[in-house]
């Protein structure tokens, strides 16, 4: 048998392996997207689009800070959502969502980010106060997603250095500081 040359050792690997992939359908069915899901996450773009909007709301810009649209909450709630929550929590929140969109529907037609901005907020207190009605051990997925968005806020880079007061390096811990009135609290 003569030596195999490296050349005609790859050619060959990459033909049958070409074939396997193409003949058992398998890479195109990798290649294959739901156009409504963002990839491999729990929330498609119009959840995460509605998340940020609910979460911009919560968290509005100010004029001493971004809001939680300009921190990228909808992605980092997405993310966070896909990574660290379970399945039953995953589901709240998408059944919620859902939910959610229905409620607006009934109340303007057109959406919740096409709704001014004190409707959108009256609209949140009144579904909150759903939710606390229920009770802190029910299911109701608003309590959720309030608590993602600001999860998702307060670890961004905006929501740590503007909203919170943040020092790179604050010298010596002292564990209890005063606050003056109206300064933000420590990052």
């Amino acid at each position: 048998m003569p030596p195999m040359n490296r050349r005609e050792a790859v050619k060959t690997t990459t033909a049958l392996l070409g074939s396997v992939l193409i003949t058992t359908n398998g890479f195109l069915i990798a290649c294959a997207r739901d156009p409504n899901k963002a990839t491999g996450k729990v929330l498609s773009v119009e959840d995460q689009s509605l998340i940020e909007d609910i979460a911009d709301t919560l968290l509005p810009t100010t004029p001493n800070s971004p809001g939680a649209k300009a921190a990228g909450a909808g992605a980092a709630i997405n993310l966070l959502l896909t990574d660290c929550y379970e399945p039953e929590e995953q589901e709240r929140v998408v059944s919620g969502l859902k939910k959610f969109r229905e409620t607006c529907g009934k109340r303007c037609g057109a959406g919740f980010a096409a709704m001014p901005q004190n409707e959108r907020e009256q609209l949140l207190r009144e579904i909150d106060a759903d939710a606390q009605k229920a009770g802190p051990q029910s299911k109701h997925y608003f309590a959720l997603i309030r608590q993602l968005s600001l999860q998702a806020y307060f670890s961004s880079e905006i929501g740590m250095t503007k909203a919170l007061r943040y020092v790179m390096t604050p010298g010596k811990w002292v564990g209890c500081v005063p606050l003056q009135p109206g300064q933000p609290a420590w990052a």
